[in-house]
């Protein structure tokens, strides 16, 4: 199991793991929600914690990231606030004053996190300005990652080892005896940025918003690894491994999946990093790989990059453990069976993946199948001081739901999602919707906020706009009038009059006469007398 780094700072002695109690209330004591929570940007789809704080919250958040995190704080203030208090206890004063010196100069990227963590700042006070928390206790609790340490596997596969419609399987284990209760309380929360950044889901704690394990949109897995990771330095001016994670996973642009390592890498490069180590970043299909940080090195930090090997089963497999490897071999900790799966060519399943790291008490593990960018399917647990959480298993969509259920305006009309005001009274030409909800959104499992009638193009060249002529969407009407195959049906994915489909369409209208004719021969053939036309 994992320890405590021993971090460079005269007469500290290294943080041990705390006693793990044996008590768990049983399922009839849990809190339960299932999508009953919710505040501005942000809604909480499923919570089950015990009287001590322990079990998991899925949330999403969107918005700025200030006001995601805002939005995270605002429910799940009173965690974040009990996971500052306990580090700050568990530390002591001396050392955890000395931690809030090194992350008031530590490098953090991308910036957008500590507008993330100012946004928690901001609500936390005015729900609990008591605690008197600020950036610098919040920046402690993002970091637990570079002042402790564990034993982790990951595994990662695609080609001949998956069947469609999967591309790729992958799978972290983070091994971990925290001293920490905190992290027990398993959050996993999807974070849906308005700014045209990467959608991410980040496997973690309360206040959490760097990362130990995440995924993106992209489908690539990111997390960490010990490796060489004794001896801290943990000093102004570096980067913390965490933030380093989260930089990784949020920095690709762009849906090119071949280019996302080799970008992440020489990024990377030009920081100093506080603690050694691997940084998986397994981008699916074959695209992904480790990266090695090590001080000891000469030139950048980060300084190797270790790909897929054809050596190693066919180059369609990866493993990390905490053990070097040029990738060409099984590492030599490797521990769980690797080579005898991936010796059995058969495509493998989500179900098979999970199990071959399952059944240690492992901190947390995740699971991903990849079908396609924002397509996957995602698996988690954690482990809590008896037993562990129910396995969690949410689709990519479920956790940041359809267009018309997302929190955000995803056609840039200034309406967001399906609201039943907005719904009954749409508006026309001459007066605006009378909710705030977008008039394209049919209902809430609606697939697009931006059907053609509600588009503000002329889709059918007939020189009409949209079912109220452009008004909901640009503030005026277009002088022209509304299309007339969209009037009163703002959510109409089409403006022309026939658009197939169900139904007969315009063409299919000439071959009536001959139908008729031919199902009336059919009935004489048949016995049954054939009316005479008229």
């Amino acid at each position: 199991m994992g320890s405590v780094v021993d971090v460079v700072q005269a007469g500290r002695e290294p943080m041990k793991p705390r006693a793990r109690s044996a008590s768990w209330l049983v399922i009839a004591g849990w809190l339960l929600v299932a999508g009953a929570a919710t505040a501005q940007n942000a809604r909480i789809l499923e919570q089950q914690l015990d009287a001590q704080g322990q079990g998991y919250t899925v949330i999403r958040v969107w918005g700025s990231h200030y006001e995601m995190g805002y939005a995270q704080a605002n429910l799940l203030g009173a965690y974040i606030v009990e996971a500052v208090n306990e580090t700050q206890e568990y530390v002591g004063a001396p050392f955890y004053d000395y931690l809030r010196s090194v992350m008031a100069g530590a490098l953090w990227a991308p910036p957008e996190i500590e507008d993330e963590l100012d946004g928690m700042v901001a609500s936390l006070s005015e729900t609990h300005p008591s605690a008197g928390i600020d950036e610098l206790d919040l920046k402690v609790i993002n970091t637990y990652g570079d002042w402790g340490y564990a034993w982790c596997r990951s595994h990662m596969c695609w080609g001949r080892y998956v069947a469609p419609p999967i591309k790729t399987l992958a799978t972290r284990r983070l091994d971990f005896d925290s001293p920490l209760a905190m992290e027990s309380h398993h959050v996993l929360c999807a974070r849906n940025p308005d700014d045209g950044s990467p959608r991410w889901i980040n496997l973690a704690w309360p206040g959490a918003v760097t990362v130990a394990t995440g995924v993106n949109e992209f489908g690539t897995l990111a997390s960490l690894h010990d490796y060489k990771s004794a001896g801290a330095v943990l000093s102004a001016g570096r980067m913390p491994r965490m933030v380093a994670a989260r930089h990784a996973l949020t920095f690709p642009s762009d849906g090119d999946l071949s280019t996302h390592l080799t970008g992440v890498f020489a990024e990377l490069r030009l920081y100093g990093i506080m603690t050694n180590g691997f940084l998986n970043y397994y981008a699916p299909e074959g695209h992904g790989g480790v990266m090695t940080a090590d001080r000891s090195q000469a030139g950048p930090d980060f300084y190797h990059l270790r790909l897929p090997q054809v050596a190693w089963h066919h180059g369609e497999a990866i493993i990390t453990t905490n053990s070097w490897t040029d990738g060409t071999t099984t590492p030599a900790d490797e521990d769980f069976g690797a080579d005898a799966y991936y010796g059995d060519e058969s495509p493998k399943t989500l179900e098979s993946h999970w199990d071959l790291l399952a059944g240690t008490d492992s901190l947390h593990q995740l699971s991903v199948a990849y079908r396609g960018r924002g397509d996957m399917t995602l698996w988690a647990d954690g482990r809590l001081d008896s037993g562990r959480t129910p396995r969690l298993e949410w689709e990519w969509g479920e956790l940041f739901g359809p267009p018309c259920d997302d929190g955000i305006d995803n056609d840039g009309d200034g309406r967001i999602d399906f609201d039943p005001l907005t719904f009954a009274s749409p508006g026309d030409q001459w007066t605006l919707p009378s909710g705030s909800g977008d008039p394209g959104c049919r209902s809430a499992s609606s697939s697009t906020e931006s059907p053609q009638c509600q588009n503000g193009s002329d889709d059918d060249s007939d020189g009409a706009i949209d079912y109220d002529a452009g008004l909901s969407r640009y503030g005026v009407a277009d002088p022209a009038g509304p299309d007339p195959q969209c009037v009163g049906k703002p959510y109409r994915d089409c403006e022309k009059a026939y658009c197939g489909g169900c139904g007969l369409g315009i063409e299919l209208l000439a071959l009536v006469p001959l139908l008729t004719w031919l199902s009336r021969r059919r009935s004489g053939r048949n016995g049954i007398p054939s009316v005479p036309s008229a």
